[in-house]
């Protein structure tokens, strides 16, 4: 009996710490400042957190208005894991201003690891989409309770048919836009990329 209610009380507890764990808030930076504040939230969120050193570019496909100002490499934060992916924040800003113009989240396992070494990794992420899929949806919630409900959204992954010859995937995405700002939030499920990633510009 004694036995028993131990166990009952160590599953309890492993119940009470995921739920903890998967329902922590997530907080995003949406003001446009010098890069230095965002440095500052970062820091209020972990004194701990890691500052990753590394070349990262933008194409105007995903910043349309890259050839418009001279983009300096990003600040790039590995945040604490609060959930089921590790995420990482990345912070573009104009030099000589310091004006941030891109900001780009990314929740995501082992981002910056050595790409020809992840092939175990991705067999282990191909049958998570059902966790996937949560995620997205829990980091969506406090998207919306934060900047309001997106224009455009879809409820369930699609099926996009692939170019290349790695099969086709699932992706899934939703938009927010005003005149002042663009911002998404997707998910793409596929052989060599398993992510959740938002990114935000403002349009001046």
């Amino acid at each position: 009996m004694r036995k028993f209610l131990l166990f009952i009380l160590l599953i309890s507890a492993s119940i009470f710490m995921g739920f903890k764990i998967y329902n922590d808030e997530i907080k995003f930076w949406t003001k446009q400042t010098t890069f230095d504040k965002a440095v500052d939230f970062e820091k209020s969120l972990n004194k701990k957190s890691k500052r990753i050193s590394m070349n990262v570019s933008l194409s105007e496909s995903v910043y349309p208005l890259i050839n418009k100002y001279k983009i300096a490499q990003p600040i790039i934060i590995e945040r604490k894991q609060t959930g089921f992916l590790p995420s990482y924040a990345e912070y573009f800003y104009s030099e000589g201003d310091s004006v941030l113009r891109y900001i780009n989240y990314d929740w995501e396992r082992d981002k910056y690891g050595n790409f020809f070494k992840k092939q175990t990794m991705w067999k282990e992420e191909s049958k998570k989409l059902v966790e996937y899929n949560k995620e997205y949806e829990r980091i969506k919630s406090m998207l919306v309770n934060q900047i309001g409900k997106p224009i455009i959204q879809d409820d369930k992954p699609e099926v996009v048919k692939s170019n290349s010859n790695r099969g086709d995937y699932l992706t899934r995405k939703a938009v927010w836009e005003t005149e002042e700002y663009y911002s998404a939030l997707t998910m793409i499920f596929e052989s060599m990329t398993y992510r959740i990633r938002w990114k935000y510009y403002w349009k001046n």
